[in-house]
């Protein structure tokens, strides 16, 4: 019985790690992080450009990626991302946020009816510059991270770590190995209407 259920944990893993190829692993649980107090969810609403982001297969090499937020009837935050995937020309992908209404700082954001919801975090955020966003799933004895700068201003978002330095910091701080950050900026973003 044992060794069923050792073998049930190895396969859900092998699953899941060739579903997440490449993604970010750490080992140990995920950091113990906290999020932005008395989220404002209608303050955060509107356009923010993607400045900084730990690799994921699904964004791949994408680059000029912005997020737009706008609020459903029922309280969720309608997700359209999209970004420009050399050789594919821009993508786009819809989601749905669901606040916990107990700390609405922590958002379940899936882009699919089939898809669990995963963490959409927003570790801190001024609303007007700058939000901190953070995703980690523990799996046995590791953890898979997604963490996101993401700006107001596009002129922020130029592939230069420098320019959002404060808020590398502020991940940093939360125990999360800024390191891993990528950098892809919003500089010679082709033209929506470019074909491929």
């Amino acid at each position: 019985m044992m060794y069923a259920h050792k073998f049930a944990c190895l396969l859900v893993t092998v699953c899941l790690v060739g579903s997440i190829n490449a993604q970010v692993f750490s080992k140990g649980p995920c950091p113990e992080v906290t999020v932005q107090e008395n989220f404002d969810v209608a303050s955060y609403l509107g356009v923010w450009y993607e400045a900084a982001r730990f690799y994921a297969e699904f964004q791949k090499e994408s680059r000029c990626v912005v997020a737009n937020y706008t609020l459903k009837d029922n309280g969720h935050v309608n997700v359209l991302n999209s970004g420009y995937f050399p050789g594919e020309g821009y993508q786009s992908a819809v989601g749905d946020a669901k606040p916990d209404p107990n700390n609405p700082a922590k958002l379940g954001v899936k882009f699919s009816t089939l898809q669990p919801r995963g963490k959409y975090w927003v570790l801190d955020t001024d609303y007007d510059t700058y939000t901190l966003v953070h995703s980690c799933t523990a799996i046995l004895d590791e953890n898979i991270q997604f963490n996101w700068v993401l700006v107001r201003d596009s002129s922020l978002s130029t592939g230069d770590a420098s320019k959002i330095q404060p808020q590398l910091t502020k991940f940093e701080e939360q125990g999360i190995d800024v390191s891993k950050f990528q950098f892809y900026g919003h500089v010679n973003c082709p033209p929506k209407d470019t074909a491929v």
